[in-house]
């Protein structure tokens, strides 16, 4: 009995793992990571997210591309649930002292080796001596201009020596030879005409405090002299000398007008030159730097987009592993590729030198080290932007400039109260 129960349990296990082994095994569970980014072209995003799946096959990246005018009320709705969803999100990095604030960003200081980053870069991403978000690009506008429309109105173009740039004056003059707005054609146009981002550097050119250095009061500084007087003078464009278009609140416009040749100068982002050349070929396009007032000092934006963990993630390790993937060179060097901010890494300036050879990276190297100011670190910097915003847009269509920039840093004041301690 013992030896026929042996062999029957010999003949019985023989029996399961010839069936184990016609069975195909169970597939390891991925880990999920849930990611918003800012809705660039998809083209601009699947090759980042596919270099990270291709690295991790055992993390499912699931993307959500929001555009840019509903990304930060999207953000705001979703964090603000405090929720681990997601648990990646794109941060604009002067947003990063805001999130960190009210406990949306994982502290990234023990992850990321700051020496590696340009130091606008890590002032961007940190907050009261910390490192919040991983920076992933830079900015630095500069003045692009159809070189056509110049030569046809007998208009000598601006140099690319920064020594020798424009002033706001000079472009003014300049536009008005340019413009026609009975037909539609304009002398000058910001891309962004009315975030502070862009336009904060007409103040600080005449001296202008964007905030108090505390970061926590507005009145005396964005109702101060230099600001009434840069706001004046940007109302002016629209109103008065009417060599702006109004109404083009979406970044995307005033680039379009300029590729088909109804606005001769623009403001714009550096990744804006290869959708110029790509989508309108047949534009004569020049570059040269962001002007500055003639009593004043050359100052330009910077900053851009980081990636932030939300530190009630249940996937830390995997969250942890695509910011070292982002931060990679291989990585850095395919995000300017696809979409040419200027780098964060330090190693892409050095190592890929021949690709900034142009008079534009010029420009943007000179002034990222000389003339750059950030936006001001504040804990309420959406509650700063959104009010100031919305005044500028409200300048730019005729509103009284005094009235309206007294009434926004009172608002200013009032939501910044709350970040008191």
């Amino acid at each position: 009995m013992t030896r026929l129960s042996r062999r029957a349990g010999l003949a019985g296990a023989a029996a399961t793992t010839a069936l184990l082994a016609t069975r195909p095994l169970r597939a390891q569970a991925k880990t999920t990571l849930k990611v918003i980014w800012m809705g660039w072209p998809e083209g601009q995003v699947k090759p980042l997210m596919d270099s990270f799946r291709a690295a991790r096959p055992d993390v499912d990246l699931q993307v959500e591309t929001i555009p840019f005018v509903q990304i930060f009320q999207t953000l705001e709705v979703r964090l603000g649930a405090r929720t681990p969803d997601p648990d990646i999100f794109i941060c604009d990095s002067p947003l990063t002292a805001s999130y960190a604030a009210r406990g949306h960003l994982l502290d990234l200081t023990p992850h990321l080796d700051a020496s590696r980053f340009t130091k606008s870069a890590i002032e961007a991403a940190s907050w009261q001596g910390k490192i919040y978000s991983a920076p992933f690009g830079s900015s630095c506008p500069v003045l692009f201009y159809n070189k056509k429309l110049l030569r046809e109105a007998g208009i000598e173009p601006p140099p690319a020596d920064v020594e020798r740039r424009w002033t706001w004056e000079r472009l003014v003059e300049a536009a008005k030879k340019l413009s026609d707005p009975a037909k539609n054609q304009w002398g000058f146009s910001f891309e962004q005409q009315e975030r502070p981002y862009m336009l904060l550097p007409l103040a600080q050119s005449l001296g202008g405090v964007a905030l108090s250095a505390d970061g926590l009061r507005a009145t005396g500084y964005v109702d101060g002299p230099a600001f009434l007087e840069a706001y004046t003078f940007m109302q002016k464009l629209y109103t008065e000398w009417k060599v702006s278009p109004q109404g083009l609140f979406d970044p995307n416009l005033p680039v379009e007008q300029f590729g088909n040749g109804k606005i001769a100068f623009l403001v714009a982002g550096t990744f804006n030159e290869a959708t110029i050349k790509n989508k309108y070929p047949d534009i004569e396009l020049g570059v040269a730097p962001y002007p500055r007032f003639e009593k004043g000092k050359a100052v330009t934006p910077t900053g851009a987009w980081h990636i932030g963990v939300n530190p009630r993630t249940r996937h830390q390790k995997e969250a942890l592993a695509l910011i070292d993937h982002f931060m990679s060179h291989d990585l850095q060097v395919l995000w300017f590729e696809l979409r040419p901010y200027p780098p964060v890494l330090k190693s892409v300036w050095e190592k890929e030198a021949r690709r900034f050879e142009t008079d534009m990276w010029k420009i943007v190297r000179y002034e990222l080290e000389h003339t750059a100011v950030p936006r001001p670190a504040t804990p309420g910097f959406r509650e700063y932007e959104d009010i100031l915003r919305t005044a500028l847009r409200d300048i730019t269509t005729g509103a009284d400039v005094k009235a309206t920039l007294s009434a926004a840093a009172q608002k200013i004041d009032r939501e910044l109260e709350k970040y008191k301690a």
